[in-house]
């Protein structure tokens, strides 16, 4: 009898364990798991933009911040939730708390666009690994961004530049005087630079139009580089800005530095502003300062 009822309990054991995991496997893969299986097939090509993106991959700059946002935000918040378990409210409450916390409307939406294509993916007809996304309906918080129209006048922008550290300098008068970006002065090496010729050589660039374009090169721009090259020698596949603007530290150094000066800060991509405003004060289109006057 003893043995009966101990084969009876077993049994019993096994049938609640096979409830259990029923149970489990209704309630379908967690937040983390769909996002390791969706970003495995985005690095590896099987995964593009949703449909009405035409189906092409992710830039190289949208899958960075992709990745950020996965590992800093939405794994350690949702990572261990079961995706269809994680309702519209909770996701509203998450937008509404970052909000509170003072994040902008657009880094908002950038990290709500990676939830969205993670259930676009998953809700698919052809997968219904969960029913629906619900973050479909959720309110972005106002527009809080405020309109980039700071620029600077040449005498201004010749300031900003004279009191900065030499180092410092060379990444601002690319921007100024070329009008590259933040990441086109990163990738840009001495061996790009023609300083007889007047010319530097973007490789590659945020679009196909402003991949391999040639910029002239204007003389304030050229006595810089040409003070960088006798300061620090360098080989031709060095970078020609001697400090990282991948970072926020430049940005502390140079507000810094204005601020003790009495100057207005400005970014980087306002002085992009101001090199475009200084195409259309000479006369010249957008086109010349790819391709340079003809």
């Amino acid at each position: 009898m003893q043995a009966r009822g101990e084969v009876l309990s077993w049994l019993g054991a096994v049938a609640k364990a096979g409830d259990a995991l029923r149970e489990e496997l209704d309630r379908g893969p967690t937040f983390g798991e769909l996002a390791h299986r969706w970003w495995q097939g985005v690095e590896e090509g099987r995964i593009g933009k949703r449909k009405g993106r035409g189906g092409s991959g992710y830039s190289p700059n949208t899958l960075k911040g992709y990745e950020r946002t996965l590992r800093s935000r939405l794994i350690p918040e949702f990572g261990g939730r079961h995706a269809k378990e994680i309702t519209e409210r909770d996701w509203q409450l998450w937008v509404d708390r970052l909000s509170e916390e003072g994040l902008s409307r657009s880094r908002t939406a950038n990290m709500l666009s990676v939830v969205s294509a993670i259930y676009g993916w998953a809700s698919r007809p052809t997968r219904q690994l969960v029913p629906r996304n619900p973050v479909r309906d959720v309110e972005l918080p106002p527009n809080d961004e405020k309109p980039r129209t700071r620029v600077a006048m040449l005498e201004e922008a010749e300031q900003l530049l004279a009191v900065l550290d030499p180092d410092d300098e060379v990444p601002y008068a690319l921007a100024f005087y070329a009008g590259l970006r933040r990441e086109e002065i990163h990738r840009l090496r001495w061996e790009d630079i023609e300083l007889d010729g007047y010319r530097l050589h973007v490789r590659k660039a945020k679009s196909a139009a402003g991949t391999g374009r040639r910029p002239p090169i204007a003389e304030p721009l050229r006595e810089v580089l040409r003070r960088a090259s006798l300061r620090n020698p360098s080989e031709p596949t060095d970078p020609v800005a001697p400090t990282s603007v991948m970072s926020g530290k430049i940005a502390r150094r140079v507000s810094a530095a204005w601020a003790a000066a009495g100057l207005n800060r400005i970014t980087l991509h306002e002085c992009r502003h101001t090199y475009a405003s200084f195409l259309m004060a000479a006369g010249y289109t957008l086109n010349h300062g790819v391709h340079g006057p003809r």
